[in-house]
């Protein structure tokens, strides 16, 4: 199995961001160290939830590190130019000597696409169209577009990537309509979902499986992306754990509630009973029905033999640091993970 960590760089009120900034790339120092295989950042804005502009970090990342693989969870393409995005994350596989894993989405909170000026109705449309042109523009080869949205001259992008075709393509999916989506040009989907009943969870991996079969991309890994904190004991993971998911939970919950009136789009009906439940949960809650795995080294282990044995997971992207959890602890927690957990599933 291969083990990946995520960063999302949240910053409840009094943070200070230049810290944040430090703290996960000390973070990422510390897992390529640790041997983690790669780290995932995440791109939000306009919210404490989570922060733009991954490219910069990675290029940055980049230079910092010489092994660990670099990746986004997600670049949102609907928010950016085409050619600007395929431009950026050229540049980040040239610097990380061809090292990007570019995972990519449709974005999903309406206030996110407001701040862009984008209609949030068209977020489906514009993500395919975006992907399109990318993936043309990393040929190195001349090309032209005339789309819905985008109208390109005859032109030739540079720089293209090192890796080749292309940086291996990656996507979160929850329903089997996107997981076929993404299968078909094959792209791997990152299933997961965080805060997702177990029962729930291994249906989304036998939906999976009837995807992949469909498509005939059995070759892709299979990746869970479960919440993931270890501490020396169940008991000890769970408290010190207890205010930063919390406040995650409260965050995301803000992030789903949209203003008396408005409706979720056709596009987005999928999210409304996730939305819903994402507002009903406590911590509590997410502990008692395994919504979130906080516990020893030996609780950790039986979670991930698992996601291995039941949903045949063979790539785990691992969100360990949630809502502004103590820098210490979350470096403890990674050293746990990597030195009591993984070897296990080498």
């Amino acid at each position: 199995m291969q083990f990946a960590f995520f960063i999302i760089n949240q910053t409840p009120e009094g943070s200070s961001l230049k810290r944040v900034y430090e703290d996960s790339l000390e973070q990422i120092e510390w897992g390529e160290r640790l041997g983690y295989d790669a780290v995932f950042f995440a791109e939000h804005a306009f919210y404490h939830h989570g922060k733009p502009s991954p490219q910069v970090m990675l290029g940055n990342i980049a230079a910092r590190t010489r092994r660990i693989r670099l990746g986004t969870a997600v670049s949102v393409l609907p928010w950016h130019h085409p050619l600007e995005v395929a431009q950026d994350y050229a540049t980040v596989d040239l610097l990380s000597d061809g090292r990007l894993d570019f995972g990519v989405g449709r974005g999903l909170f309406k206030g996110e696409f407001e701040g862009y000026d984008i209609p949030w109705a068209e977020a489906q449309e514009r993500f395919d169209e975006s992907l399109d042109i990318i993936l043309k523009a990393w040929t190195g080869e001349p090309f032209s577009h005339d789309g819905k949205f985008f109208h390109i001259p005859e032109l030739t992008v540079m720089p293209k990537p090192l890796q080749t075709p292309h940086p291996p393509l990656w996507q979160p999916c929850l329903s089997p309509s996107t997981m076929e989506r993404a299968l078909s040009r094959g792209i791997t989907p990152i299933l997961g979902a965080s805060l997702t009943p177990l029962p729930e969870l291994k249906q989304m991996f036998g939906r999976l499986d009837a995807a992949m079969k469909k498509t005939g991309r059995t070759d892709l890994p299979r990746v869970g992306h479960p919440f993931v904190y270890v501490s020396d004991t169940t008991r000890q993971a769970r408290e010190e754990a207890r205010a930063a998911m919390e406040w995650f939970l409260d965050d995301f919950a803000t992030m789903f509630t949209l203003p008396e009136g408005e409706v979720w789009p056709e596009s987005y009906q999928f999210f409304e009973p996730w939305a819903d439940y994402i507002r009903s949960l406590s911590y509590d809650t997410a502990i008692e029905e395994d919504l979130v795995w906080f516990g020893d080294p030996a609780a950790i282990r039986q979670r991930i033999r698992w996601l291995r044995d039941e949903c045949g997971v063979s790539y785990v992207l691992l969100f360990m640091h949630f809502g502004g959890l103590e820098h210490e602890r979350a470096l403890k927690s990674m050293e746990l993970f990597a030195t009591q957990v993984m070897p296990e599933f080498r």
